[in-house]
């Protein structure tokens, strides 16, 4: 998203956008990645020479269950302030790698598909959650 410095009213100024998933640099390969494109509204104001935007980004997350690896996707949504220095030479602000890189280290490091979820047997790979383990091994 690139906000025009001279757009930017003495009042601030509310933005909306999408951030395609892409850009966020996640694919069906990774544990976890957007399904859609994120979904960005920013209050963007002007104080002296900085330009400050609070933004909201919301998304659908998938992964997959670190338990029982069932996929799950699940509404994620972050709320960023952004400040960014300006002088009079400079035009525009782009906020997408700044919203690329909060995204990225704000993603839980494991998804559960519920908080009591019992996984899988390490035996047999039977899910738990559906069936009893009937392998030897006897893993409730």
């Amino acid at each position: 998203m690139k906000i025009s410095i001279k757009d930017i009213r003495p009042e601030g100024m509310e933005v909306s956008g999408h951030i395609p998933a892409e850009t966020i640099g996640l694919t069906r390969d990774d544990p976890g990645y957007f399904a859609a494109p994120l979904d960005v509204q920013a209050k963007v104001n002007r104080v002296s020479d900085t330009v400050l935007a609070k933004t909201r980004v919301q998304g659908k997350y998938r992964s997959v269950c670190a338990r029982c690896l069932a996929e799950i996707e699940r509404d994620w949504n972050g709320n960023f302030l952004f400040d960014f220095a300006v002088d009079k030479q400079t035009e525009s602000v782009e906020l997408d790698e700044d919203i690329r890189q909060e995204v990225l280290l704000n993603l839980p490091p494991r998804v559960l598909c519920k908080e009591d979820c019992k996984g899988i047997c390490p035996h047999c790979g039977v899910d738990l959650n559906s069936e009893p383990c009937k392998c030897k091994a006897g893993v409730q």
